[in-house]
């Protein structure tokens, strides 16, 4: 009878160690910090069109993150382009293929021609400030 009560006494302990780590799991499945599971945040980042590294030949690419909590953009120009203007923009869409800089001056505009290529354009006010560079997706 002793030998029944101490298998009773494991079973009841491993069924509520089993409920225990359900528990955990379930509350991590809802976070989507299980097992790789994507957030919010990395799948609006994934299904952002614009996301990426975007090449033109013979310069580094040009680099566009996801999009923050406020809808905003950054792009990151290549070294290559410094004569012409600043390494970051902050941009915002402008349409569904088009992003572009929230401050004019210089005026940089983003927009896809399709899924693998794009313009970027980049006009200020100063003399010789102005680039017409076609992209294509660096992946």
């Amino acid at each position: 009878m002793a030998h029944s009560i101490k298998r009773q006494d494991r079973r009841n302990a491993m069924t509520r160690r089993l409920a225990t780590h359900a528990a955990v799991l379930m509350a991590l499945s809802a976070t989507g910090a299980c097992l790789g599971t994507p957030t919010d945040a990395r799948a609006a980042a994934a299904a952002d069109p614009f996301t990426g590294r975007w090449a033109a030949m013979g310069i580094s690419p040009v680099v566009i993150a996801a999009p923050d909590s406020h809808h905003q953009i950054q792009i990151t120009l290549p070294d290559e382009l410094h004569a012409i203007t600043r390494h970051q923009f902050t941009l915002t869409r402008h349409d569904h293929t088009t992003l572009q800089s929230i401050n004019r001056d210089p005026l940089v505009t983003f927009r896809m021609v399709s899924e693998n290529s794009a313009d970027l354009t980049i006009k200020g006010n100063k003399p010789g400030q102005m680039l017409d560079l076609p992209l294509s997706r660096d992946d």
